[in-house]
């Protein structure tokens, strides 16, 4: 799967598909199939041969996110057309009741917006937590997603929510989401901090260990309510956003094993994932 991502050629989807006739199968601890497409992610004819040979288009992640959000938290609305297709379940929710229309809203995926929305998404689904989607537009302040939502009239509201996601500025190095985000990246920065050690830290990462422990403090200490909107934020130096991104690889996929309290290594890796497609990496 991964040779495919990274070299999609004919032989590698027919090599894919010899194994899957000869009955491969993940190990034990590797999630499904499908999942890890969806993560990598790949073209769209992956997914199509893994569900013509049995894949479930419903299949959960290990921590309960079903493939479909996976692939809306991941903006991969081609993905999200291949699954529909094959009839996954539009409003499936994940483990905090949440459906790929409402991260799909509150990461601004307006392809996947339309391609789930032309799939019959609830838009009045509320979650765990008490978020519709036209909230969460409304909470980012997202005019075009509240008219796709069915809204005729729009402003800049300042509406309260639970966010997901940190939004990276890109025309200034500014961190904005909840501040309960915002502390969890100063936890990811302490243990990776206390794991690694200075020396490590700093050939590892290639960015200071002060730096780091700088923008800890300042993402528990210094992020201020945003004016006219309900977020937080904090503007930080290139440095110091370098450290916290470097931070998210250590624990995602470094040899890391503690996680901050009530976090797993896979929201990690979304965080990372998310942050790394706004820097356009």
């Amino acid at each position: 799967m991964s040779h495919i991502a990274f070299h999609p050629t004919p032989a590698a989807l027919a090599t894919l598909r010899v194994l899957l006739e000869a009955g491969a199968a993940p190990g034990p601890s590797e999630e499904a199939p499908l999942i890890t497409a969806v993560m990598q992610p790949v073209a769209p004819a992956v997914l199509r041969l893994l569900l013509v040979y049995g894949a479930d288009a419903n299949q959960q992640r290990s921590d309960a996110n079903p493939a479909i959000v996976v692939a809306a938290r991941r903006g991969d609305h081609a993905a999200v057309d291949v699954l529909l297709q094959c009839g996954a379940d539009v409003d499936a929710r994940d483990a905090w009741g949440r459906t790929a229309l409402m991260h799909a809203v509150e990461r601004n995926e307006q392809s996947v917006i339309a391609a789930l929305l032309l799939a019959g998404a609830a838009i009045d689904a509320v979650s765990a937590d008490g978020m519709t989607a036209l909230q969460l537009a409304q909470g980012w302040q997202r005019q075009n997603v509240q008219f796709m939502l069915g809204e005729r009239h729009v402003g800049l509201d300042d509406v309260p929510i639970t966010r997901t996601v940190v939004r990276a500025v890109p025309t200034a190095v500014r961190l904005a989401g909840d501040p309960q985000m915002l502390h969890l990246l100063a936890s990811v920065i302490d243990i990776a901090l206390d794991d690694l050690g200075d020396d490590d830290w700093n050939t590892r990462t290639g960015t200071h260990a002060d730096t780091a422990r700088t923008m800890a403090v300042r993402l528990r200490n210094e992020i201020i309510p945003a004016a006219n909107a309900s977020w937080h934020q904090l503007d930080a130096t290139a440095d110091e956003l370098a450290a916290a991104r470097s931070a998210l690889v250590e624990l995602a996929y470094g040899t890391t094993h503690i996680m901050p309290t009530g976090t797993s290594r896979l929201k990690l890796i979304d965080v990372l994932e998310e942050l790394n497609r706004q820097l356009g990496r």
